[in-house]
């Protein structure tokens, strides 16, 4: 489903002390998560899929799997196109696992509704994050799915 575009917020106040802390044991980790989320203002598929690892998985909703980065770009570019922007996504659970990481959060964008006005979905994510020999943090498997309407 289109609707469920990622553009991350990632709100110091919205970690716990416990997220916070597996922030700190992974350093960059943070900056990884800000950098994607800054990344879909661009509006380029390109540009959001280079924080995939090379081999990563797109689950979307509704949606078939999609493997690698050059289909993941192919997918944001058709989500940009429909029109959807403003996405938000707030990180509610970071676990740090060695090379790996999970983020769990929330999100919310803005769609138009097929009649002129925009709708604003909300849903929730998961992202596997994997962590490059070079240090670098990449999202290696991403799911999300919308929460009923209201």
């Amino acid at each position: 489903m289109l609707q469920s575009t990622l553009k991350i917020t990632l709100a110091a106040g919205c970690i716990c002390a416990s997220q916070a802390a597996a922030a700190q044991q992974a350093p960059g980790l943070a900056a990884a998560i800000d950098a994607f989320a800054a990344s879909f203002a661009s509006g380029e598929g390109a540009t959001v899929a280079s924080h995939y690892a090379a081999d990563a998985v797109l689950l979307p909703p509704g949606a078939a799997r999609i493997d690698g980065r050059q289909g993941i770009a192919q997918f944001w570019d058709a989500v940009f196109a429909s029109g959807v922007t403003d996405l938000v996504l707030e990180t509610t659970e970071l676990d740090v696992l060695d090379e790996a990481a999970i983020e769990i959060g929330t999100w919310q964008l803005a769609a138009p509704d097929g009649t002129g006005g925009t709708v604003t979905p909300r849903g929730k994510y998961l992202v596997v994050w994997q962590q490059a020999e070079d240090g670098t943090w990449r999202l290696d498997q991403d799911i999300w799915n919308a929460d009923p309407a209201e």
